[in-house]
């Protein structure tokens, strides 16, 4: 298959070159794994140093902004970032790559609902594709809280331009880190549980409408949805 990712290294805020090799043979590794379950769409993929703005727990992050664009960010100066590279990229290359793919349908989306199909919908994308246990912003609370945190959200799912921030980095009271990313897997989780036979990779155009409507009464209710 021809390869349909293009990358571009950024040079201004410095230099990647002791990494270069290993980010490329991690994108490379991430577009073979991509292709076995949907064709890869056409992406340029943008690489660049930029601190404190990427994942915490790895040092390095990405958005997909369009169907056809990739942002790759690092932290060089972060401690994980060498112990996470190889592996932990591709994770993120391919959890970005599904929202390429959602891009092309009914896009990331403004609302709190569809945000969360969306990153609920890569994450689990991620762990068809390798396996493994989820990602740890993904399980980062309990049943309990997931359930709290979703009785919270519920009158704001559907508003539009909200402050998505506040509910995938918490507010430092209510809101607790993370408790976007866990409650995306729980509902998309709960979704998938309840559709035989229904992949991720197969699910990029799937309104957020129809993962609500479907799982967001048994998560509220206390349903895990698919093992974690």
């Amino acid at each position: 298959m021809d390869r349909t990712w293009t990358l571009h290294w950024l040079q201004a805020a410095g230099t990647l070159a002791p990494w270069r090799a290993r980010i490329r043979a991690e994108i490379d590794a991430a577009f073979d794994i991509c292709a076995r379950f949907v064709r890869p769409p056409r992406v340029d993929i943008v690489i660049h140093q930029i601190p404190h703005w990427p994942v915490r727990e790895l040092g390095f992050g990405g958005t997909a902004p369009s169907r056809t664009t990739m942002f790759l960010g690092f932290d060089t100066e972060h401690p994980a970032m060498e112990e996470r590279l190889v592996g932990g990229l591709r994770r993120v290359v391919l959890h970005e790559a599904h929202h390429c793919l959602r891009q092309a349908g009914p896009g990331y989306g403004t609302a709190l609902a569809e945000v969360l199909v969306s990153e609920g919908l890569a994450d689990h994308f991620v762990q068809e594709a390798l396996g493994g246990p989820p990602d740890p912003w993904s399980v980062a609370l309990s049943e309990a809280e997931t359930r709290d945190v979703a009785r919270r959200a519920e009158a704001a799912l559907w508003e539009r331009n909200i402050d998505i921030a506040h509910w995938f980095r918490g507010d430092g009271r209510a809101v607790l880190p993370s408790s976007g990313y866990s409650l995306a897997w729980r509902l998309v989780g709960t979704y998938l549980a309840s559709v035989p036979d229904s992949a991720p990779s197969q699910l990029a155009r799937l309104p957020a409408a129809d993962v609500v409507r479907k799982a967001w009464p048994t998560l509220v209710n206390g349903g895990a949805g698919r093992p974690i």
